[in-house]
C-alpha cells in the first residue's frame, strides 16, 4: 500500500498543478504578472528541469533508506524504538530536517546562491511551486533528507508519508489563492497554509528569513522563526532580479554562477 503512494507521487503533484492553475486563473488573489504567460513558460521550464532532477535523487533516496534499515542504523534503531513510533517521530524529525536545511540555504551564503532563484520569483502563483536551481534540489531532497535518515534511522514508510504531504502542500502554498481567514487561522496552528508560507516569499529580508517550514508549522514557532502578515500586504521577490531578463531560464541557471565569479557567494 505505501509504496503504491509513493508511485503515484508525480500524479498527485500533476494533478495538484493543474487544479491550483485552474482555481487560481478564475479566482485570483495576488495580482497577476504583466506578461503572465511568459511568466509562466519560464517556470513551466525550469520545473521540468527541477522535476527531472528530483526524480533522480528520490531514487538515490530511496536506495540510501532501503540500506539504512537494512542496517539499522540511527539512533531510533540503536534505541529499539516501536514501528508505529518509529514512523510518527520520522515524519516530525524529517521535517525538523527540513526546517534546519531550509535554514541553512538562508544562513550560508553559497547555499543561498542557488535558493534564491525560487525567491527570485516576483509574481507567486502555482508555477512557482518548482521554480528551483537543481543545485538546490539536491541540497534539499537528497543531502538533507540522508542525513536525516541516517542520524535518526528514519523508516521507508515515514519518508513517502512525509514526501507525500509536502507534495500536497507545496503547490497550494505557492499559487495565487486565498484559502477562507477562519479555514486558515486555525489550520496554520498545525500545517504551513498559502498564507503561512508566502510570507517566506517577501522581498524583506526579515520576511524571508523566516517560515522555513514546509509541512508543520511547529519549528517555526518552536524558534520563533514566524510573523504575522498579510499576503496581500507583501511585495514579492528579491530587488535584485529587479530586470525582465534576469527571469530567464538561462539566466536563473547560470545567475548563481555568474555570481561566483563577481567575487564570491555574498547574499
Amino acid at each position: 500500500m505505501i509504496e503504491k503512494l509513493a508511485d503515484l507521487q508525480p500524479i498527485m503533484l500533476l494533478v495538484m498543478l493543474v487544479l491550483m492553475y485552474s482555481i487560481e486563473s478564475v479566482w485570483p488573489y495576488l495580482r497577476r504578472p504583466v506578461n503572465r504567460w511568459r511568466h509562466d513558460w519560464r517556470n513551466f521550464v525550469v520545473s521540468i528541469i527541477s522535476f527531472v532532477v528530483n526524480g533522480f535523487i528520490g531514487l538515490g533516496v530511496v536506495t540510501f533508506v532501503q540500506q539504512t534499515e537494512m542496517s539499522r542504523w540511527g539512533v531510533m534503531n540503536l534505541l529499539g524504538v516501536g514501528d508505529g513510533v518509529k514512523i510518527v517521530l520520522g515524519v516530525l524529525l524529517l521535517d525538523l530536517a527540513d526546517y534546519v536545511s531550509h535554514n541553512l540555504q538562508h544562513r550560508i551564503a553559497f547555499l543561498w546562491l542557488f535558493h534564491r532563484v525560487h525567491h527570485s520569483d516576483p509574481n507567486l502563483n502555482a508555477t512557482s511551486s518548482l521554480r528551483f536551481h537543481p543545485v538546490d534540489v539536491v541540497v534539499a531532497q537528497g543531502v538533507a533528507m540522508c542525513v536525516a535518515v541516517l542520524v535518526f534511522g528514519i523508516p521507508m514508510v515515514a519518508v513517502i508519508i512525509y514526501g507525500t504531504l509536502g507534495l500536497l502542500l507545496l503547490v497550494p502554498q505557492h499559487s495565487n489563492f486565498r484559502m477562507p481567514d477562519w479555514v486558515e487561522r486555525y489550520v496554520s496552528w498545525v500545517f504551513v497554509t498559502p498564507g503561512w508560507h508566502k510570507i517566506h516569499h517577501s522581498s524583506d529580508q526579515r520576511q524571508t528569513d523566516s517560515h522555513f517550514c514546509d509541512v508543520f508549522t511547529f519549528w517555526d514557532r518552536i524558534f520563533g522563526t514566524w510573523h504575522r502578515v498579510k499576503p496581500d500586504e507583501i511585495k514579492y521577490g528579491l530587488e535584485e532580479f529587479g530586470e525582465d531578463r534576469q527571469h530567464r531560464v538561462g539566466y536563473l541557471m547560470l545567475s548563481p554562477f555568474k555570481k561566483l565569479r563577481a567575487g564570491g557567494p555574498r547574499k
